[in-house]
C-alpha cells in the first residue's frame, strides 16, 4: 500500500492522523489561514499548497475543496480558543486568568483579520462546531465564576457580558486597526478598569487615535466599502 493510501484510509475512516500526515494537515492549514488573512478567501488549493510547501495532492487528499479548507481553518481555531480557556482555568490567579484571556483573544483577532470573513462562511450548526463552542462557553464561564468567587470582579456582572464585551472590542479592532493599529487595547484597559470590583485607573495600554486616525478610521470605514 503506498504512502497516500494510507493517509486516505486514515482520513475516510475517521482513524487519527499519522504524525507526518498530521503535520501536514497543520502546515496546510496555518499557510491557508495566513493567505485567508493576506487575501480574503478567494484562494486557491493551488496557492495554499504552494504556501504550505506541500504537493497540491496532499490539500486534496485532506480538503476536497476550499469550503472543505474553510472549515477546516475555523475549527482549528476554536480548538485553540478552548485549549487556551484550559490554561486560563489552571491559572492561580482569578484576575490574572481573565485579563490575560481577554488579552489574547483580542490579539488574535486583530492580527488575523481573515477570521471575520471566515466566521461569516462556515455553517455555525455543524455538530463539532457546536460541541467545541459548549465547552469554550462552558471553560470561560469557570473563568468567570472563580474570579467572581475570589471578590475580583464587581457583583452585578454576568458571564454573559463578556460576550458583548468582547463584541465591543472586535468591532474596535476592525474599525481602527488599519489606521491606528493597536487602539484596541486602550479600550480593553478601560473595560478591565470598569468590571473590577477595585478600579485601578492604571494607565491605558494604547494612547487615543489622533483626529487625522479618526477621520482616515472614518473614510475607510464608510457605508458600502
Amino acid at each position: 500500500m503506498t504512502t497516500a493510501s494510507v493517509s486516505d484510509t486514515s482520513a475516510s475512516s475517521g482513524k487519527p492522523l499519522r504524525a507526518d500526515a498530521e503535520r501536514n494537515r497543520l502546515r496546510i492549514i496555518a499557510a491557508a489561514r495566513g493567505l485567508f488573512a493576506e487575501r480574503g478567501l478567494d484562494v486557491s488549493l493551488d496557492d495554499v499548497a504552494e504556501a504550505a510547501g506541500v504537493g497540491v495532492g496532499t490539500v486534496y487528499r485532506r480538503f476536497a475543496n476550499r469550503d472543505d479548507l474553510v472549515f477546516g481553518v475555523f475549527l482549528e481555531h476554536l480548538k485553540s480558543v478552548v485549549a487556551r480557556t484550559g490554561e486560563a482555568i489552571d491559572d492561580e490567579d482569578p484576575w490574572n486568568a481573565l485579563v490575560s484571556l481577554m488579552t489574547w483573544m483580542c490579539e488574535l483577532m486583530s492580527e488575523d483579520r481573515g477570521l471575520a470573513a471566515i466566521i461569516m462562511t462556515i455553517d455555525h450548526s455543524n455538530p463539532e462546531i457546536e460541541a467545541l463552542k459548549v465547552s469554550l462557553s462552558e471553560r470561560i464561564e469557570k473563568v468567570f465564576d472563580r474570579a467572581m468567587d475570589a471578590g475580583v470582579l464587581r457583583p452585578d456582572l454576568a458571564a454573559t457580558d463578556f460576550y458583548v464585551l468582547f463584541t465591543m472590542l472586535k468591532a474596535v479592532s476592525e474599525v481602527t486597526e488599519q489606521c491606528a493599529p493597536g487602539t484596541w487595547r486602550r479600550y480593553l484597559d478601560l473595560i478591565l478598569d470598569a468590571v473590577s470590583a477595585e478600579r485601578s485607573h492604571k494607565p491605558l495600554g494604547a494612547p487615543p487615535m489622533t483626529e487625522q486616525q479618526m477621520h482616515a478610521t472614518q473614510k475607510a470605514h464608510k457605508p458600502g466599502r
